[in-house]
């Protein structure tokens, strides 16, 4: 446990000082609960009760403790720092005369203890004044730690409350350490739960004379089991009895991550075994496990850091993390394959105005599946910050496009609202076509783009189909189709010969605006050698389903053009395709200056740039 054992002997020899003769001489019949409880006051600087205290005299002086009370530091959030039910103990008596005590069996029952931090970050179990702030603690003297060769605990519960206000409760239902001497190791074992999960822990720990060496590392070999999970550490303490200064190696296997996530606080279901093991140190407020690999459900997985800092005044925790994994499904991750729940994951988007812990992580994935994208070569940085979601990188691969992206979610009715800026560069038309579901196109190359992005809802794919979209989306040097730009001008040469190959396109240019999975596409040009084909069109995400118009403009056609224009409607999958009239509203439109639809100034600079903006001749 975390208390200075240093003070609780303090304690006991302040009992036995007074309990030693009057045992001899009273034969253990006098009560001296009141007056050892007086004394130890005293040393401790906290108000002690004692229900009942009993010594029995001899070579092994017998002591028994009923009904302890130890007070809290000030400012505690509950009046006692300890409470103890019943303590048994045997002394020799001739240690107490040359030291250390010798105990030979201690039986502690129904001692419950709270650790927390008043505030100032002063801890409860550090007592006598504190020391000076600017000056480093040395490290704290242990030679005069008992030798304890067998002692019991059995019902009892340490409870640890974060600077967050977070209840930590570790309940022993039967432990017991022992050593045969001061110089042999000592074995733990006890039968425990940590937040209501059961879990048996065993320990091979240095000796009682290692223990009594200040600043030197403790060998300490730790053991977990809760069913199926284990954790390991193999190492040293520095600060063993604050449970501090640890550094050695932290080992966890958990092929079924309940136990995990119920350790955690959390009943999230997720069906994915762990195993992950590298180097570990606590220092203070600080929990780090560096360069740690291991397997996520069978699949490769890297640790470069996991950090916790315990939050000090008031703060939250803060959790760092830069995670690597081969490959993530977060559709299984998330549930999504439960019976009823269908095919796509979703994320919820319920935002804490004040999260603890508090989190930035780094994840990297070399392939990723979500809802319906697949991507590749995904890197992510996101921090979980009061009230809000603040996304500094997204970066992925998907349709042989590189998508970057960063934004903001804020907490709004119970959602959130989001805004974000993506860029796609080098997209493989033909790549895309595929992921869309569209048939072949007559137009092939790679295009760039810019989207802006704001939306709000309950969760992703809530906010996702309510999001409104705005996107500029170019292309130069691909290739379009010869047949389609005579056909676009119904040129009277296609009447007399077959318009086959393709001819080079110079430029394209795509301006669209979505709400909710509909939007209009205006306009949409294509500069090609033989003439600019433009167009105005609707679709439906939701539906799958497009109307488009496209035509020639007149002025970019030669003499045998008749600049007919063709509708384009239906499903994404079949189309049908058949004549159309352009209205004289239409022809100006592709004409003029791109102002259909109000661009932000970042999509707007970006269409600009491209040759296409300007419907004019070449």
């Amino acid at each position: 446990m975390l208390i200075r054992l240093r003070q609780a002997l303090v304690v006991l020899l302040a009992l036995l000082a007074v309990a030693v003769p009057a045992g001899i001489l009273l034969l253990g019949r006098v009560d001296l609960g009141g007056f050892a409880a007086a004394r130890a006051s005293a040393a401790l600087g906290r108000e002690v009760r004692l229900a009942s205290l009993r010594v029995t005299p001899g070579r092994w002086i017998g002591l028994q403790l009923e009904g302890g009370w130890l007070g809290n530091i000030d400012g505690g959030t509950a009046p006692a720092m300890a409470e103890l039910g019943r303590l048994e103990a045997e002394v020799d008596l001739l240690s107490l005369l040359r030291g250390p005590v010798v105990v030979r069996r201690l039986s502690v029952d129904g001692l419950q203890v709270l650790l927390e931090r008043a505030p100032g970050r002063r801890p409860n179990w550090r007592f006598g004044p504190a020391a000076p702030a600017e000056r480093p603690e040395a490290p704290a003297d242990r030679a005069w730690l008992p030798t304890l060769l067998e002692t019991r605990v059995s019902h009892s519960e340490l409870v640890f409350r974060t600077t967050g206000g977070k209840l930590l409760r570790s309940r022993i239902e039967a432990g017991q350490l022992t050593a045969t001497g001061a110089e042999a190791p000592l074995r733990l074992e006890a039968a425990a739960s940590y937040n209501g999960m059961a879990l048996t822990l065993e320990a091979t720990l240095g000796s009682i004379a290692a223990l009594r060496q200040a600043g030197h590392p403790f060998p300490t070999d730790l053991h977990f089991k809760a069913g199926e999970t284990r954790l390991d550490f193999s190492g040293g303490m520095t600060a063993p009895l604050d449970v501090d200064g640890a550094a050695g190696r932290l080992a966890l296997r958990a092929p079924d991550p309940a136990a995990i996530l119920a350790i955690a606080g959390t009943r999230a279901e997720w069906d994915a075994s762990l195993e992950l093991a590298g180097p570990f140190e606590r220092r203070g407020d600080r929990w780090e496990w560096r360069d740690a690999t291991g397997l996520l459900d069978g699949i490769p997985l890297t640790a470069a850091l996991l950090r916790l800092v315990e939050g000090g005044g008031g703060r939250p925790d803060a959790i760092t993390a830069d995670l690597g994994l081969e490959r993530a499904d977060l559709n299984k991750v998330l549930g999504a394959q439960r019976p009823g729940r269908g095919g796509d994951a979703d994320i919820p988007l319920q935002l804490d105005p004040a999260p603890d812990p508090e989190i930035s992580a780094k994840l990297a994935f070399g392939t990723l599946a979500y809802a319906r994208l697949r991507a590749t070569d995904v890197r992510l940085a996101v921090a979980l910050q009061p009230g809000r979601i603040a996304l500094d990188e997204l970066a992925l691969t998907t349709s042989g496009a590189r998508v970057s992206a960063a934004g903001m979610a804020l907490d709004h009715a119970g959602g959130a609202r989001i805004g974000a800026e993506v860029t796609m560069e080098d997209a493989d038309l033909d790549a895309l076509r595929r992921d869309l579901g569209l048939r072949d196109l007559p137009l092939s190359g790679r295009l760039t783009g810019e989207v802006s992005v704001a939306t709000e809802g309950r969760s992703l794919n809530a906010a996702a189909r309510e999001a409104r979209v705005s996107a500029v989306v170019a292309m130069r040097q691909g290739r379009i189709a010869r047949e389609v730009v005579e056909m676009a001008s119904l040129d009277l040469r296609l009447l007399f010969r077959d318009a086959r190959g393709t001819t080079p396109v110079s430029c394209l240019l795509g301006v669209l605006d979505m709400r909710g999975g509909v939007g209009t596409l205006a306009p949409l040009r294509i500069r090609a050698a033989t003439g600019t084909i433009g167009g105005l069109g609707s679709f439906d995400l939701n539906r799958r389903q497009v109307d488009l118009v496209i035509g020639s403009l007149r002025e970019t056609t030669d003499t045998f053009a008749l600049d007919i224009p063709v509708r384009v409607s239906g499903s994404f999958a079949s189309p049908s395709i058949r004549p159309a009239q352009w209205s004289a509203a239409g022809r100006r439109t592709l004409a003029e200056r791109d102002e259909v639809a109000p661009l932000p100034p970042r999509l707007r600079a970006f269409a600009e740039a491209n040759p296409c903006f300007r419907a004019g001749r070449r």
